[in-house]
């Protein structure tokens, strides 16, 4: 398995998103982006901590299916709530990731991390954040285009210490080949490029590598947030 990382404060003055890029075993790859949540105390913290307990509880289990993916999502809140009683403070994190084999890739996110699935360099699925923008959308509402943009960013699940609130969603994707991409992203990224602007790069350049060095041209002069992006698949990069 072939990766290829990206992380950056962009405007910020810190960066709280963290990568994490590691084999569960020989054969099974996971790969998670978390970014700290914006407005809440030491963002970067809470997103560590969630990265490597999740890491930490699937790298103990014979299998991983999304109910294991959950018990580690679960373990991670409860060390945000215990360090939040310790240092009596708010934080929290929006987590996205992959559990990926030659046999099947698993795609988890609790948030709006963005997780996109390419096969030939064509969009074939993509991870439905879970922000207020969606769930007004959802249910129908009417809403003027400014509350849109001010809803976008709100998220409705997180891992902030709330068991009920960090339920995941998750897509599988059957028989990893080398054709398959994955990107797993911060909103920093997804809210510069969408995943049919990513696919139009993957197309257009020779290689992953020159891929992500105009994904990372392009954030660096617009990206106003931390962004953080993971470009993973088979074949060499």
């Amino acid at each position: 398995m072939k990766s290829i990382i990206l992380t950056h404060k962009g405007k910020r003055k810190i960066n709280q998103d963290y990568v994490l890029v590691q084999n569960l075993n020989p054969n099974t790859f996971l790969f998670i982006v978390a970014d700290g949540m914006g407005g809440y105390e030491q963002g970067e913290i809470a997103a560590r901590l969630v990265s490597e307990n999740i890491l930490t509880y699937l790298s103990s289990v014979p299998y991983i299916d999304p109910n294991h993916v959950q018990k580690a999502i679960n373990k991670a809140n409860l060390v945000i709530r215990q360090f939040k009683e310790k240092e009596g403070i708010k934080l929290g994190t929006t987590v996205g990731g992959a559990i990926v084999t030659s046999k099947e890739a698993l795609c988890f996110w609790v948030g709006d991390v963005k997780i996109f699935h390419f096969k030939n360099n064509i969009l074939q699925k993509e991870s439905y954040s879970h922000t207020l923008m969606n769930e007004v959308i959802d249910k129908g509402s009417i809403v003027n285009p400014e509350q849109i943009i001010k809803y976008k960013h709100v998220v409705t699940r997180s891992v902030q210490g709330e068991v009920n609130r960090s339920q995941l969603d998750y897509f599988k994707v059957e028989l990893v080949e080398d054709q398959d991409v994955f990107v797993i992203c911060s909103d920093g990224v997804s809210d510069i490029l969408n995943g049919i602007q990513i696919q139009q790069i993957l197309d257009s350049t020779k290689s992953n590598i020159d891929a992500m060095d105009i994904i990372e041209k392009r954030l660096l002069e617009e990206a106003k947030d931390n962004f953080s992006l993971i470009l993973a698949n088979f074949k060499q990069a």
